[in-house]
């Protein structure tokens, strides 16, 4: 199979079907430290959700986690194979033991240091509603500047992804559509776990397939407790573009059009392993909000903003920082 034109530039974001809102910020702002960039509405569904932004200062793409915390429109779904199953950021070297005292002390369930591909790290759950995370202990060279979290000091702050890992029953056709149509290169294995990167790898580069070929496979619908998505970035609507018509000219069809998400510009596509792909052309968050003010107003589309307060008393999901 021809292999494509490195178009693929690394993480743009990731998006999660969570719980509450209250308790996307608990885990996301108070115990990870990251900023509320962003909040606005998904409205693809017959009831409105927040559609919650995470990130650094600006929400650079490869710090960006997104949710929608669905409970409350009662959608619900099943974890399993054909989904992204950890979401891992890189942390210091030197300071998992910190991190691990202090998930302990915000009551969320932690596992002792584990070593994979050589690197120390730590999984957890999200308490409120079961997704797997993980804290890698490696070095990122100032990538990602950290948020000046008044919840985590700075020396230890989180910066950015490391890497997300699949779950797949198996990998044959997967791997050929990430080396010929994405763009990722295998870096080796540990047990049952192939790794793949863009480039050269490093922060937000490196995706991960755990193969369990006895894993019942996950639901794609939108519900409560798992990922929906990968994104990842392209440098502009032209290059996305190019990229949707020579995937689709390798026989992988199963792609979305164009859609306007506000802050970026997205194509989706249904992997052969399950797990949803996204394409992001990056518009920024600026454009609503002033740096300051990231993530202090709820922002609908401009058709929308005479039923705003409607639409937030419908949700009923406060939120308070």
């Amino acid at each position: 199979m021809m292999q494509l034109p490195e178009r693929v530039e690394g993480f743009h974001h990731i998006t999660v079907a969570t719980g509450s809102a209250q308790g996307d910020v608990d885990l996301l702002v108070k115990t990870l430290g990251q900023r509320l960039v962003k909040k606005t509405m998904f409205y693809d569904g017959a009831r409105p959700v927040y559609h919650l932004y995470f990130g650094n200062e600006l929400g650079e793409p490869g710090t960006l986690y997104t949710t929608f915390p669905v409970r409350q429109a009662g959608y619900t779904g099943k974890r399993g194979a054909g989904q992204i199953s950890a979401v891992s950021y890189n942390a210091p070297v030197g300071t998992l033991s910190w991190w691990q005292e202090h998930l302990i002390k915000r009551a969320v369930t932690v596992s002792e240091v584990r070593e994979r591909f050589g690197q120390k790290y730590l999984s957890f759950e999200h308490p409120d509603c079961g997704v797997g995370f993980e804290i890698i202990e490696q070095d990122t060279d100032g990538q990602f500047e950290p948020w000046d979290s008044p919840y985590v000091p700075k020396e230890v702050a989180l910066r950015g992804f490391h890497s997300w890992t699949a779950t797949l029953n198996r990998n044959e056709e997967m791997d050929s559509f990430m080396r010929n149509a994405w763009n990722l290169k295998p870096q080796g294995r540990d047990g049952n776990y192939q790794r793949y990167a863009f480039g050269n790898g490093g922060a937000a580069k490196v995706l991960d397939v755990y193969i369990d070929e006895d894993e019942r496979p996950g639901t794609w619908a939108l519900g409560e407790g798992q990922v929906h998505h990968a994104a990842f970035e392209v440098a502009d609507l032209d290059v996305q573009a190019a990229l949707k018509f020579d995937v689709e000219g390798l026989g992988y069809t199963d792609f979305s059009d164009r859609k306007h998400r506000g802050y970026f510009e997205s194509i989706y596509v249904r992997t052969p392993g399950g797990v949803l792909f996204e394409a992001s052309v990056t518009l920024g968050f600026t454009h609503d909000e002033s740096p300051e003010k990231l993530g202090s107003e709820v922002k609908v589309a401009p058709q929308l903003e005479g039923v705003k307060d409607e639409l937030l008393r419908t949700m009923n999901d406060p939120i308070v920082i």
